[in-house]
């Protein structure tokens, strides 16, 4: 259809018919509203015209269907007119991608004489305000009460369980953990991809408190890592860390982060990861293969995708679950869509002749796939969603059809995700409330400060991993349970970049007792001893043969304050002073031609 077609606007009725629709069916809408059929256009145009005039039009708009006469009101009291069926659908008809779409109507259908090419001509819009309903505002569908397994009740097979997660604790304590593992030089990634090495992801996702979303050994072969993955690529692509060789090194962001307030970390880390271009979520959807296809142009920049799904968060009520599938027709049903391929007929499975997905441009296997990796791996590892979710096996059948999937048990490692929920954390990151409200729970202290400098774990159970790995860095690990403090710990770790502060007020709040005093004065000799010298930066040293010459810098007005003597044949240059001491020099007849080149 050419372009001045799509953006036609009709003022009257008479226009629309007449450049719509041809004779024959002018025709046959005649015949559902008017006595007698004229045989030329005008006149059957003017007989139209007539008969959708006064009570003639509400009595015509009452033999709509149901949903007819939503999409008539839902065009009536559109700004322009026009109706996005697209939208409508996701509204009315429940998702994006119904069995059948309410415009796919035929030339023959009463709505037709209402909508003419997605539109309701002005002269009878303003008619139809008079009496047609305002449509209702769409808003999310909440669920009240999750339940306790999904799927039909099939003989001799199980319902699935449903595993539920609140996310914004463990969030904030698996962030800890990962830094102080960086920290610790002891993650692992690609020179090239910069992903995490399989012996990091491994042992990291022991670390993580309450472990992967699928815990179980097995699950973890069949299924994959998913938050020991993403820890690592978030790091890197939000600049808290990058790779040293193969091996992580905090950024001066990251060694901010690692004492700083972590919920404000994840605040900045999201509104980063947003425009990050690291990784493309989809490129984790395994199974579509061609990702990579016309010289990368073949997926959309995922920038592109990531604030069209934060928009719908963001108008999501937090503390209230959702249906992932509801979310998805609500995202439609507010024009919040998102490409991810250019040329979905690039992407295939298995094969690609055979399994091409030109066909499956949808929401369901390429787009919604995409957001289920978002959320799941992204959204939920960083805390900001609490998920609900089941075994990927069977979860999402709509791939079945597909050619050459028998077998494949899951087309994505995320599609057992059946509900998210944004949390305190999530809200506050958002932006939906201005300050973060930390669930409530009751703490415990989980070691034990002793006056001989003895430390030792009192709840081995709540121990985070993080305050583990902070303890390694501070203190000499005796035994599982038992660390030693001593000035030269304190020393080396102040080294590395730990003030005493940090570490007094990391026993604080995490001992049974007070600190006793011996450690105590043990604490502020090393604050001592780590705060009295301060490097002031890079000296040059300069060689003179002749003691005379050494006199006379070291007493001259200009020079002498650039400078200090060091021995009988040196002469120090401080930090700082290089170019004005080569000038000074310069005036009383000398120069230092190697000193120029060192600056």
């Amino acid at each position: 259809m050419p372009q001045h077609m799509k953006e036609m606007v009709y003022q009257t009725l008479g226009q629309a018919l007449d450049d719509f629709y041809r004779v024959n069916g002018l025709k046959a809408m005649a015949k559902l509203i008017c006595a007698e059929v004229p045989t030329r256009k005008a006149e059957i145009i003017k007989a139209i015209s007539a008969a959708l005039q006064g009570k003639n039009l509400k009595t015509l708009f009452n033999r709509l269907s149901k949903i007819e006469q939503y999409a008539v009101a839902e065009a009536a009291f559109a700004p322009d007119g026009k109706i996005n069926f697209q939208k409508f659908d996701a509204k009315y008809l429940g998702g994006p991608d119904p069995d059948q779409s309410l415009g796919d109507m035929g030339e023959s259908d009463l709505l037709g004489l209402f909508i003419i090419r997605n539109q309701i001509p002005a002269d009878i819009r303003s008619s139809l305000r008079a009496f047609v309903p305002k449509p209702k505002r769409d808003h999310v569908k909440y669920v009240e009460k999750l339940p306790k397994s999904i799927g039909p009740a099939i003989k001799g097979e199980a319902r699935l369980a449903l595993e539920i997660r609140s996310t914004s604790r463990i969030a904030l304590s698996n962030l800890e953990t990962v830094l102080r593992l960086i920290d610790g030089r002891k993650l692992k990634v690609s020179r090239k991809t910069g992903h995490p090495s399989s012996a990091t992801v491994k042992s990291l996702s022991k670390l993580l408190h309450e472990g992967e979303w699928y815990n179980e050994p097995d699950m973890l072969d069949e299924i994959g890592y998913i938050q020991a993955f993403a820890w690592p690529i978030i790091v890197q692509g939000v600049g808290l860390a990058k790779a040293d060789g193969s091996t992580l090194k905090l950024s001066n962001t990251g060694e901010r982060a690692l004492v700083g307030d972590l919920p404000d970390v994840i605040k900045t880390t999201w509104k980063k990861w947003e425009k990050t271009k690291f990784i493309d979520e989809f490129s984790r959807i395994n199974e579509i293969k061609g990702q990579k296809s016309s010289r990368g142009r073949t997926l959309t920049d995922p920038t592109t995708r990531r604030p069209v799904i934060n928009e719908a968060l963001c108008q999501c009520v937090p503390g209230r679950w959702i249906k992932v599938e509801e979310l998805i027709r609500f995202m439609h049903s507010r024009g919040l869509d998102f490409n991810v391929a250019r040329y979905a007929w690039k992407l295939y499975i298995c094969n690609a002749q055979y399994g091409c997905l030109d066909d499956y441009g949808n929401w369901s296997i390429i787009k919604g796939r995409y957001l289920l990796a978002f959320l799941f791996e992204y959204a939920a590892t960083l805390g900001l969603i609490d998920v609900a979710y089941i075994h990927p096996a069977g979860a999402l059948p709509d791939y079945y059809d597909l050619w050459g999937v028998d077998g494949i048990d899951f087309l994505s490692r995320y599609d057992g995700l059946k509900y998210i929920r944004i949390n305190s954390l999530g809200a506050y990151v958002l932006g939906i409330t201005a300050k973060y409200y930390p669930p409530v729970f009751k703490t415990r202290p989980v070691l034990k400060v002793l006056p001989n400098y003895e430390i030792v774990i009192t709840d081995a159970v709540s121990i985070s991993p993080a305050d583990r790995l902070f303890l390694d860095k501070t203190c000499k690990k005796v035994s599982s349970s038992l660390w030693r403090i001593s000035l030269r710990t304190l020393l080396d770790a102040a080294q590395n970049g730990t003030e005493t502060k940090e570490i007094r007020a990391f026993l604080e709040s995490r001992s049974s007792e007070a600190i006793p005093q011996t450690v105590i004065i043990l604490l502020d000799d090393a604050k001592k001893r780590t705060t009295r010298l301060s490097y002031s930066g890079r000296s040059h040293l300069i060689e003179c043969t002749d003691p005379v010459l050494i006199q006379l810098i070291c007493l001259d007005r200009k020079l002498s304050r650039m400078c200090l003597p060091a021995g009988d044949r040196y002469v120090v240059v401080l930090p700082g002073n290089e170019k004005p001491f080569l000038r000074a020099l310069a005036d009383i007849g000398y120069i230092v031609p190697q000193l120029r080149e060192q600056i």
